[in-house]
């Protein structure tokens, strides 16, 4: 049974994220920009198992372009991606001292982005700009800063399992325990790690990218999936917008606004707006070294039992895909997922894993009425001339709807 997702708009995933969607969603794929070169990699070191890149058909990148900047930029970022990766851990500075360039200024790079951004075609009259290229070089941008998150938080993993470790070796796990001065030096002590990059005020840039170069992917890459609250946030708004325009507002002979302008509709079961149909209560596997996470999922998936489950939770994104909308539709799939949860729960501590920590929300979100391509075309900031209208609820609203598997 294959329950595969395609994961967006991250290009490489965290241990969290993999924890979380893992073994239940297997294969995970993420799109690999296509100037991206072996030293991409879509998952933490020690668990290339559970993910894959996948390369986009008909889009040569900027590698491959005829724009000799296109090439260009690209060369200065496999420079740069592959400067980061041979002195990792260290210091600019040692790295000048034992005589290595550090690579070229960002300068250069933005310089190159300016021509590629005002490219005309040899005629002059193509619009400006190569969309294909620009996406590809962000979203290469964005892999390194990706890649170096899932380093970071793959480390601050090890060391949390290394003082769960500690903690047992002298017995403070035990319920008995009282603790004395000397646990001061403990990591719990210690100012918290952040391993967050701020990436908010990209998220628009970055999801267009990803359309632009998602569309060379086709539709049997599974269900579209996104660890990203933001991104599932703004495409529900952008969703709602489409279907329902902003309301006019009332204004008086004299100007002013009235005050029984009409609040817009919010998303319910008995309307068609984008909306969560269903939503998964998953254990925290996240404690779990990767070795013991490695078992479970090896030891899961040779569970007759786990199969079928699996099969369920397709069968439950499948029905949202090809039934029309209708409002019985979300109370029955909100119960069939709760009960599937549980079941998921029970396997896990049957397969010997007592999961800890706060467990995580998937959330089933549905796009009445909007096709795949559709949805790619709002995570690009298009408005498809061709989506429905609210006026054409209930009787002439499409069949199906579009899955998002939504991680929180």
């Amino acid at each position: 049974m294959s329950l595969s997702a395609l994961i967006f708009p991250a290009t490489a995933l965290r241990r969290s994220a993999l924890t979380a969607l893992c073994p239940l969603f297997a294969p995970l794929q993420v799109l690999e920009p296509p100037s991206l070169g072996a030293e991409g990699r879509a998952t933490p070191p020690g668990l290339e198992s559970l993910a894959r890149m996948l390369k986009p058909a008909g889009q040569p990148g900027a590698a491959g372009s005829d724009n000799p900047s296109a090439r260009q930029a690209a060369q200065l970022l496999g420079q740069w991606q592959q400067w980061l990766a041979q002195h990792q851990g260290s210091s600019s500075v040692d790295a000048v001292k034992a005589g290595v360039e550090p690579p070229a200024p960002p300068e250069t790079f933005r310089s190159v982005m300016r021509d590629i951004k005002g490219y005309q075609g040899p005629d002059g009259k193509q619009d400006p700009g190569l969309p294909g290229v620009e996406a590809d070089l962000l979203l290469h941008l964005a892999h390194i800063q990706d890649q170096e998150a899932a380093e970071l938080e793959q480390a601050l993993s090890q060391a949390r399992q290394g003082e769960s470790r500690l903690r047992h070796s002298m017995g403070q796990d035990q319920d008995d325990y009282q603790p004395v001065d000397y646990d001061a030096p403990l990591l719990d002590h210690l100012a918290p790690v952040d391993y967050t990059l701020p990436q908010e005020h990209l998220l628009e840039s970055r999801l267009k990218a990803w359309a632009t170069l998602a569309q060379g992917l086709g539709e049997e890459t599974g269900w579209l999936a996104t660890t990203s609250g933001a991104a599932a946030r703004l495409l529900l708004e952008r969703a709602h917008e489409l279907v329902q325009p902003p309301l006019k507002e009332f204004r008086t002979p004299a100007g002013a606004v009235s005050p029984l302008g009409l609040a817009p509709m919010s998303p319910r079961p008995d309307n068609p707006l984008a909306q969560e149909a269903a939503r998964l209560v998953l254990p925290d596997l996240s404690e779990l070294d990767d070795q013991a996470f490695l078992g479970l999922a090896a030891k899961l998936a040779g569970n007759a039992d786990f199969d079928l489950l699996r099969q369920k939770v397709d069968h439950l994104a499948r029905r949202v895909d090809g039934e029309k909308w209708w409002p019985g539709l979300a109370p029955e799939l909100a119960q069939e997922a709760k009960e599937l949860a549980e079941s998921y729960g029970d396997l896990v501590e049957q397969a010997g894993v007592r999961a800890g920590g706060k467990p995580r929300g998937l959330s089933l979100l549905a796009f009445p009425g909007l096709s795949r391509s559709q949805i790619l075309a709002l995570m690009a900031g298009q408005k498809p001339d061709d989506a429905p209208k609210l006026e054409q609820w209930p009787e002439e609203w499409p069949q199906g709807s579009t899955v998002v598997w939504a991680l929180w």
